[in-house]
């Protein structure tokens, strides 16, 4: 049940810092297998600093600036980076979900990146969730 989530358009990941305290982000997100979910990100975000110390983080349904809906569940699960030919598979479940949407994201940014000299989505995200 609980990767049904993977389905919304939006959802808040929470990532925890080494004081344990939450840091909430709006992210598309993609089912990926069983009991599984998956997005991209950039390598130096960080959510990815996050998660190299401590992998558990939560999902909950929200809106895209990050408004939880009312009455849906806080999700635990924990989360592993994967960089390099891992991320192909993220990159093929984000097409087939957002289809245009998620090229017209990795060609802007791409753009974006370069201008600005910041990283692009070089990195994923796969969330397994807990029972």
């Amino acid at each position: 049940m609980n990767a049904e989530i993977a389905h919304n358009r939006y959802v808040l990941f929470s990532t925890f810092r080494k004081t344990g305290v939450a840091v909430k982000t709006a992210v598309w997100i993609a089912p990926f297998g069983d009991n599984q979910a998956c997005f991209t990100v950039g390598g130096d975000s960080g959510k990815v600093k996050r998660l190299r110390n401590n992998p558990n983080a939560t999902l909950q349904q929200c809106d895209v600036r990050g408004r939880v809906v009312a009455g849906t569940p806080v999700i635990e699960a924990t989360a592993r980076v994967v960089t390099g030919a891992e991320c192909e598979p993220v990159y093929q479940a984000m097409r087939n979900k957002y289809k245009i949407q998620f090229r017209l994201l990795t060609w802007s940014s791409a753009i974006t990146s370069k201008i600005k000299r910041q990283s692009v989505a070089d990195a994923a995200i796969i969330v397994t969730f807990n029972s």
